[in-house]
């Protein structure tokens, strides 16, 4: 009879293991269903349903970080940071995690320390395409712009023909002075991407010719400008930028109408109003 209870006791811890194994599963589904329409606070709530379902699970500390990029994306960057760090303390070589609390550093300011937690994912691996690309810009975010040249040149030599790649070393020669040699890069960019069978999206490819009409109207080359923009509008025809872009280039030509008309779109589609102040200010001075 002891034997009997044992067997039917063990049965039922079966059976409850397993109830707790689809329940797992299943919260983990409504959790990406609410991915698919954006609602982060319904897909954090399943998430850690599931977490309580199964408290021993090893891919609880992923779904945690996950939780700190829900809360992220909710707009709560300290919420999103304490969540991070505490799954971070759980896996500290996570490079997902990491990756994550970066990200979130980045956009609440605290650049220095979203660089220490690039460090380590570069130490992690020193062969991570990504990394680079994402300690890079920061660096040259910041202002960095030796070091940033470091890593983009260490991109180069991973990807050389990479659109990402590629468009670094235009935005960082542009930011340095450097114009001809930021143009070559726009030039190879838009050349390799702006093609009948790109997959890159029509709104990425229009911020490649925003980024190279810019060039050109720092060098005066306003037809060529011109063009840029033009194509730019073809592809987004709701980029605040392209409208700011042209704006500069109506300043420039004397047709302040124009260009009050281009800052007006511009400032509707997201541009600050202060960096449309500045332009106007700008111009007038010269």
């Amino acid at each position: 009879m002891k034997k009997l209870l044992m067997a039917f006791a063990a049965v039922i811890i079966t059976l409850v293991a397993v109830a707790d194994e689809r329940l797992y599963v299943e919260l983990l589904d409504r959790a990406d269903r609410a991915v698919a329409r954006q609602d982060w606070t319904e897909a954090e709530k399943y998430l850690r349903e599931a977490m309580q379902t199964e408290p021993s699970n090893p891919a609880n500390v992923t779904l945690l970080s996950n939780c700190g990029m829900f809360q992220f994306y909710r707009g709560e960057d300290s919420l999103a940071l304490h969540t991070l760090s505490e799954a971070r303390a759980i896996a500290p070589t996570s490079p997902v995690i990491l990756r994550n609390r970066a990200k979130v550093l980045r956009h609440m300011g605290r650049i220095a320390d979203a660089l220490k937690d690039y460090d380590l994912l570069v130490k992690m691996d020193s062969t991570s395409y990504d990394t680079y690309f994402d300690r890079g810009s920061m660096l040259l975010l910041s202002g960095d712009t030796v070091a940033a040249a470091s890593d983009f040149a260490v991109m180069e030599r991973m990807r050389p023909d990479d659109p990402n790649t590629l468009m670094s070393l235009g935005v960082l020669y542009a930011n340095t002075g450097r114009l001809d040699d930021a143009l070559t890069y726009y030039n190879r960019l838009i050349k390799t991407t702006d093609t009948p069978d790109t997959k890159i999206p029509a709104e990425k490819r229009a911020k490649y010719y925003t980024a190279r009409a810019m060039v050109r109207l720092v060098k005066e080359d306003m037809t060529e400008a011109s063009t840029d923009i033009a194509r730019g509008l073809e592809l987004d025809p709701e980029s605040g930028e392209l409208y700011f872009c042209r704006a500069n280039l109506k300043l420039l030509q004397y047709q302040d109408a124009d260009a009050q008309a281009d800052a007006d779109k511009a400032r509707s589609l997201g541009v600050p109003q202060e960096r449309i102040d500045e332009l106007f200010q700008s111009v007038s001075s010269k």
